[in-house]
């Protein structure tokens, strides 16, 4: 094949890839959330027996905060016990399926590059990928640890609060785990297995990521590009900085820059210049979820250097309406905004209308307008 044609496959491939990817997280994730849904299960069956052996002064000593009694210490121990077990058994699942991954990614792009596979250590790396932060700071190892003393100072909230407003000790045991009736989503613990669902695909994107970056790295490639998904599930900041090239030395930001980051970065050239071209979906729903007869225009390729700025100026209205909203969309089509301008470039958050408004002043002031 010729350069062309190699960029082409390049794309391609990790365009492929990476859908493969977000199929294998879910898988990541639904092992992880079988065994949350047992941890907690186990436990609550438990907090209830031990709530309905209190005495009512013992009930009004935990409305308080407080494990002065026997029982009350039981109550204590178990909640302890279940932080604990969320802490540790959780991360061994994720420890387990995600250095599979770290080796099998650092394998694929010397597949993908056409190099000889070296001999490939994922314990070491995956240990390397963990000293790293992302997605604004994050570490791996604090995923799980959090999400356990979030959920253990929620619980002790509802019960204090359910105690405190004459509800059952069944009823409050259901606001925890939610009804049978709305498969659940109403309960405490939905909120944690949604944490538990990002952040495991969020830790999943950093892996490749650093494994896709030291592997360029390692193949010759002296920068790097940053490609965003042109669909419109993809976030404002991810939109402004796709076609990014930066230098791959080491210090270059790279995703996931948020939770569920789907941007990935390609080896290239100081020019950053691709071969080929590159799919995109104009619409916010998955493909599946498009009607056939609707899919003529909203699904296609384009030119692989084509950045999300340009081809977003190409789409209907509804579809930079619903990306954008209502105010923004208006400051986009005035054309004093580009959509780079909605995001703040060093943390990538957006920018409130207020200080888009409070920007533009200060800057006709230096102007002297």
């Amino acid at each position: 094949m010729n350069e062309d044609e190699i960029q082409q496959a390049l794309i391609d491939l990790l365009t492929q890839h990476n859908a493969y990817l977000q199929r294998l997280s879910s898988s990541a994730v639904n092992e992880i959330l079988v065994r949350f849904d047992s941890v907690t299960s186990e436990a609550l069956g438990q907090l209830l027996q031990q709530m309905n052996d209190l005495e009512d002064a013992e009930l009004a000593i935990l409305m308080s905060g407080r494990y002065t009694t026997p029982t009350l210490k039981q109550i204590q121990v178990s909640i302890n016990d279940l932080q604990q077990s969320i802490s540790v058994q959780l991360p061994e699942i994720m420890t387990a399926s995600s250095v599979a991954l770290t080796a099998y990614e650092a394998a694929y792009i010397y597949r993908i590059a056409d190099k000889k596979v070296p001999a490939i250590d994922g314990e070491s790396l995956y240990k390397q990928v963990k000293r790293k932060p992302y997605a604004g700071g994050q570490l791996v190892d604090q995923i799980f640890p959090n999400i356990a003393q979030n959920l253990r100072k929620k619980i002790e909230y509802v019960v204090r609060d359910g105690i405190s407003n004459g509800q059952t000790n069944q009823q409050i045991i259901q606001r925890i785990k939610g009804t049978k009736r709305l498969k659940y989503a109403d309960g405490l613990l939905n909120e944690s297995r949604n944490h538990i669902d990002a952040e495991v695909r969020t830790a999943r994107a950093h892996v490749s990521s650093v494994v896709y970056s030291d592997t360029w790295k390692a193949l010759g490639f002296d920068y790097v590009r940053d490609v965003a998904t042109l669909d419109g599930c993809t976030s404002l900041y991810c939109a402004s900085i796709d076609g990014r090239i930066q230098k791959a030395d080491g210090t270059q930001k790279k995703p996931p820059y948020h939770r569920r980051c789907r941007t990935v970065q390609v080896g290239c050239d100081e020019t950053g210049s691709l071969s080929g071209l590159r799919p995109f979906v104009a619409d916010g729903r998955p493909v599946r979820n498009i009607p056939k007869d609707e899919r003529s225009g909203k699904i296609g390729q384009v030119n692989a250097n084509e950045t999300y700025a340009k081809w977003f100026a190409r789409q209907d209205k509804t579809f930079q309406l619903n990306m954008l909203g209502k105010t923004r969309y208006e400051l986009y089509k005035s054309g004093g905004f580009t959509i780079d301008k909605f995001v703040d470039p060093l943390i990538g958050t957006k920018f409130t209308i207020a200080e888009l408004r409070q920007m533009d002043q200060q800057t006709f002031k230096e102007l002297g307008l």
